[in-house]
């Protein structure tokens, strides 16, 4: 009888979905991921552009100056539109040097990269949206009479408030995890808990072993009669953005939903990517941070790296008004009808005796605004000791290069903790051509040695700290949708700094000796493609 009911539960566990996915855990994933990935379509456009260049050589040598004349026509008159368009430096350049080389597909290329009737339906509706849910919050009037109590942050607060609507708060408690492997417990456990309803955004969502135990809980809460909503990207999440597994979800009566489904050629919000991570339970607790759902952010099995170092925040408090707002917004971009907002945003959210100023706020690619970087070069700007910073990636503008560079030469002891590892090849290269700019200024760079590190926190002089999804590269900065919270005169903060001078210990720094070490490949190839860093 055993032996047979043990067989029985091998059965179904190898014909559920869950298990037949993680069997082929990255196949489908790596073609999904490849095919709709910018990186493709690039290497796509050059190729054919360089097979026209050829054809034309071989066929119509007698008509090549009208080709050239052509050429040199077309190229001089987009240099003239693009030095005339609003935008940033660094994204004109990534297009002259195509559109110098070969002018006409130089040109489409960049018609189909900025030309997205998608995305102004998109914009359009997003701004609906932020509309509606600004309406339930409370007058300006009362933030900026909160905001005049804490004048260093006022000018930030006051930013951030009319770019977003993203209100300050008090009486917050905050709690600092320093790995996946605190943050997962303290997150099941509230979902555990959970009485009304629990919201869950993410970039990703790995179909494995930790989807499965969160999974288990959702599908108890829905039992319990609770509404469970989940938020996932399409292409950080390509196995569970699949229709089958979306039904196969919402059989279970979860509320599941993609973010910007991809269609090959012709999803014009490909490279507009819900890069957010947020969980809300109930309105009285949040989460955010860094980490995604997957075996590799827990540390759990064997892994790409040997160890994943990530960290997050726990928010109970008012603030976490901003964070649900944020989420409808995301939730509802593509939603039919008209959601009741003042049911969640007018919650009563609790309040708690710590002090302390708290500003969840976030980032798209629809709001014309620089919100993200803004806040990071607020606190490099108005830093007055020190700085410390950890990103997984850095390919920055040159307003953020010398806004570090500027803060290290007058005394602030800027310092950045970066992996020492890959995660994305092309970038890592791209990246460690920007550290040796900064580290010859005299910021202070130190490569993590432990593993690879996918935190993104800023923190200055004991006062200061954002946590969030926000990495130090164009697709965060400008491109993606992204969450952070600011943080003022919070008890957590010293949690974040004891932190990152601990994962120093596990660090070492880099010089001009230790640059020179790294594969003289690696350096070519980031040299090579920096110009095209904004478009990566």
């Amino acid at each position: 009888m055993k032996k047979r009911n043990k067989l029985k539960r091998k059965n179904e566990r190898a014909n559920d979905l869950n298990y037949v996915i993680i069997k082929d855990r990255y196949g489908k994933a790596f073609i999904r991921k490849a095919v709709f990935s910018r990186m493709f379509l690039t290497f796509l456009i050059i190729a054919v552009q360089i097979a026209v260049f050829i054809f034309f050589l071989l066929r119509f040598q007698s008509n090549l100056e009208v080709y050239f004349g052509a050429s040199l026509f077309l190229s001089t008159g987009f240099m003239v539109y693009l030095s005339n368009c609003s935008g940033k430096n660094e994204f004109k350049m990534a297009w002259l040097l195509p559109t110098v080389v070969f002018p006409l597909f130089g040109v489409a290329a960049y018609i189909l990269y900025h030309t997205n009737g998608g995305g102004n339906k998109v914009r359009k509706r997003l701004e609906q949206v932020k509309k509606r849910t600004a309406e339930c919050l409370i007058p300006k009037a009362a933030a900026e009479k909160l905001l005049e109590l804490y004048p260093e942050a006022e000018g930030l607060g006051k930013f951030l408030l009319e770019s977003g609507s993203y209100y300050p708060h008090e009486n917050n408690y905050v709690k600092y995890f320093s790995s996946g492997e605190d943050f997962y417990p303290d997150m099941f456990q509230a979902i555990r808990s959970a009485k009304k309803f629990v919201f869950i955004e993410f970039f990703i969502i790995e179909v494995d072993e930790t989807w499965l135990l969160l999974l288990e809980l959702l599908e108890q809460k829905v039992l319990e009669g609770l509404e469970v909503r989940v938020l996932f990207d399409a292409l950080g999440s390509p196995v569970a953005s699949q229709k089958k597994y979306l039904k196969y979800l919402q059989n279970m009566g979860i509320k599941a939903h993609s973010f910007f489904p991809l269609v090959p050629f012709f999803s014009t919000q490909q490279n507009n990517r819900d890069h957010r991570k947020i969980i809300i339970i109930d309105g009285e607790v949040a989460y955010t941070g860094g980490v995604n759902i997957s075996n590799q952010y827990m540390n759990r099995g064997e892994n790409r790296f040997k160890y994943w170092k990530d960290n997050a925040i726990r928010i109970e408090g008012p603030a976490i008004q901003n964070m649900m707002a944020l989420f409808l917004q995301t939730w509802n971009i593509d939603y039919k009808g008209e959601e009741d907002f003042n049911h969640f945003i007018n919650y009563p959210f609790p309040k708690h005796d710590f002090p302390g100023l708290l500003i969840p706020y976030g980032d798209d690619a629809f709001n014309k605004e620089d919100i993200a970087e803004d806040v990071y070069l607020h606190i490099i700007s108005n830093a007055k000791k020190y700085v410390y910073i950890t990103s997984p990636y850095i390919v920055i503008d040159n307003q953020m290069q010398e806004a570090l560079i500027f803060a290290a030469r007058r005394g602030v002891n800027v310092s950045l903790i970066v992996p020492s590892v890959p995660d994305h090849f092309l970038t890592f290269c791209i990246g460690r051509t920007f550290l040796k700019s900064l580290f010859e200024k005299g910021v202070n760079v130190y490569t993590y040695e432990k593993g690879f590190i996918h935190e993104k926190t800023f923190i200055s002089d004991d006062k200061v700290a954002t946590i969030g999804s926000v990495n130090l590269d164009y697709r965060s900065l400008f491109h993606h949708f992204e969450c952070g919270v600011y943080m003022y005169a919070s008890p957590v903060i010293s949690d974040i700094k004891n932190d990152f001078e601990e994962t120093l210990k596990d660090c070492k720094k880099m010089d001009l000796q230790a640059y020179k070490k790294i594969p003289s490949y690696q350096r070519m190839i980031g040299r090579i493609f920096r110009i095209f860093a904004s478009l990566i």
